[in-house]
């Protein structure tokens, strides 16, 4: 329990941390905040104060923090999808002849150490990073812009902390389901190619166990587990982004106070 609480809390903070940065320096590129400081650039939904390549800005953003992202997740997923499936089997009664049997994280990480050095800890590397990269980015886009929409739709006037947390956990809900649907079919063929036998193998790689895949089962093969991939997704991403807004809006009145009180402005989160 205690491996992936520690984990995933270190991957999520190195991309939002990553996110925010990339989008500031585009921004400062663009000269967003130079021309017109009381622009908040979350809001979208404001096409006239804001420049046409936006979205395009936070779908770079949150592609770019997906790479050091699924560098760090890789091995995060294999440890996990390697012990669920040991889990499974144990509880099954089902013998494996592969040689790792250990059911706690930090030994099976020194076990696939001892098979095949580094390189073990990356298996499906190749496939999250393809999953994780541009979904990330469709992540913060989705995130964004349904924050825009439906603050926009709530209030008449677009204020920078009008946005109320059922907003932030719906738009993060949302988010979540959409990036997660849109990749399934790669982390299906993810699971299967991780899971494999290191002894034994039953793929060639990632195209043959896709091909494979479909020959078993059909298209419906790829979004299996859609439902409650679904059902999961969506209180936790909800719960992430409003505990991230949070996070940054205190760090934000700790460090801004004195200039937001002294200029009376709203500036933009990421500068």
């Amino acid at each position: 329990m205690m491996f992936p609480i520690l984990s995933v809390g270190v991957a999520n903070s190195v991309f939002f941390g990553t996110y925010g940065n990339v989008m500031r320096l585009i921004q400062i590129q663009r000269n967003d905040n130079q021309t017109n400081k009381n622009v908040d650039v979350r809001f979208c939904s404001d096409a006239e104060n804001l420049h046409n390549y936006w979205h395009l800005d936070v779908f770079l953003s949150g592609s770019i923090a997906g790479i050091p992202y699924a560098f760090i997740n890789t091995p995060i997923e294999v440890i996990k999808t390697l012990l669920q499936a040991r889990n499974v089997k144990k509880q099954d009664n089902v013998e494996t002849t592969d040689p790792l049997k250990t059911t706690s994280a930090f030994k099976m990480i020194g076990e696939l150490y001892k098979v095949n050095g580094i390189r073990s800890l990356y298996r499906g590397g190749t496939l999250l990073f393809i999953r994780d990269v541009p979904s990330m980015g469709i992540y913060m886009l989705s995130y964004e812009h349904l924050c825009s929409m439906l603050t926009k739709l709530s209030y008449s006037e677009i204020k920078k902390e009008s946005m109320p947390m059922h907003v932030q956990i719906v738009s993060g809900g949302i988010a979540g389901v959409l990036s997660w649907v849109l990749v399934l079919p790669f982390d299906v063929i993810k699971s299967k190619m991780i899971t494999d036998s290191l002894t034994q193998p039953l793929y060639k790689g990632a195209w043959d166990c896709a091909k494979k895949t479909y020959n078993k089962g059909g298209a419906k093969s790829f979004l299996r587990g859609l439902r409650l991939l679904c059902i999961r997704a969506f209180p936790v991403n909800g719960i992430a982004f409003a505990t991230y807004e949070t996070i940054i809006k205190s760090c934000n009145n700790k460090t801004d106070q004195h200039n937001q009180l002294k200029n009376n402005t709203f500036e933009s989160k990421w500068i």
